[in-house]
């Protein structure tokens, strides 16, 4: 391959892609679903349900957990061993264990001090290097400024799965607009946090709220491009089990279940300077990005 390209983190070109990164960087993509065997370790195993017994939908159902897959690409894909990630809203182990495992310095947060406890445990445990602050991700007050090479996170969808009441909880204010101030408050202190260059890698969906269709993506693309460039959009295809059980209620009204969620990149003004010992112990690609 002769051609080269501009380089904002370290890319060879006489490599395959899906070689340096293990994925092909395609618009639409769809986790593979053996990487949960792959990162058994990854995923908190705790009693905690989304659902009570006596609910009429789907009782006892769990919460929600992120890909380690997906995770996984992205740390690839968007940031180098030795990096630091900071994640806004940390929840339950998943992106803290696969990142600190892959070589970077992770920071998250979460306002659910059990959830905390109970992934610190695990991360200590497994011996990997890896901090959750129990405090307000939002704004991230324990982070330096211009400290962060990539942050990575999934938000809560409002009111769509209720956390654990907590201080600061997000899943607990009522009125949309409200909610949408703190995401804003989040965008605004993502730009403090990342360096020069830095990515930020936002995970989120749209969702039904009585009746009123919230695009979630397209209000946190709004308020983020305040701060920071919005610099690409993939649709993550998501194998959901309301789908199937929804098709007569959206056939009815004329709507579409969905199965997809949105992975928005935004990027930091500037450049990314990989650090001094990345650059001077690292003489392959597999060295940069673990």
């Amino acid at each position: 391959m002769d051609k080269q390209y501009t380089q904002l983190l370290p890319f060879n070109p006489n490599e395959r892609v899906i070689d340096q990164f293990g994925w092909n960087p395609l618009s639409i993509v769809r986790p593979e679903k053996s990487s949960k065997s792959d990162w058994s370790k990854a995923y908190l195993n705790t009693i905690e349900l989304r659902r009570s017994e006596e609910t009429k939908y789907l009782p006892g159902l769990k919460f929600s957990e992120f890909h380690a897959g997906l995770a996984e690409n992205v740390i690839h894909y968007w940031s180098m061993k030795g990096a630091t990630v900071v994640d806004p809203f940390a929840g339950r182990l998943t992106r803290a264990f696969v990142t600190s495992s892959l070589g970077r310095n992770y920071i998250g947060y979460d306002v659910v001090k059990r959830t905390v406890d109970e992934s610190m445990e695990v991360l200590n445990r497994e011996k990997l290097d890896a901090t959750i602050h129990w405090s307000d991700g939002c704004m991230m007050d324990m982070t330096p400024n211009e400290s962060a090479d990539l942050v990575f996170t999934c938000p809560p969808y409002h009111q769509l799965e209720r956390y654990e009441p907590a201080h600061k909880q997000l899943s607990e204010i009522s009125d949309y607009n409200m909610f949408l101030k703190q995401i804003e408050v989040c965008g605004l202190n993502i730009e403090r946090v990342l360096k020069p260059g830095g990515f930020c890698v936002w995970v989120c969906g749209d969702w039904r709220d009585k009746g009123v269709y919230r695009s979630f993506h397209a209000d946190t693309i709004r308020l983020f491009s305040k701060y920071l460039t919005h610099h690409d959009t993939i649709i993550m295809e998501n194998q959901s089990p309301f789908a199937a059980l929804q098709l007569g209620k959206v056939a009815s009204k004329r709507y579409t279940s969905k199965i997809h969620e949105f992975i928005l990149v935004f990027k930091k003004k500037g450049v990314l300077e990989p650090t001094s010992d990345i650059i001077r112990d690292a003489s392959t690609l597999e060295e940069f990005y673990g």
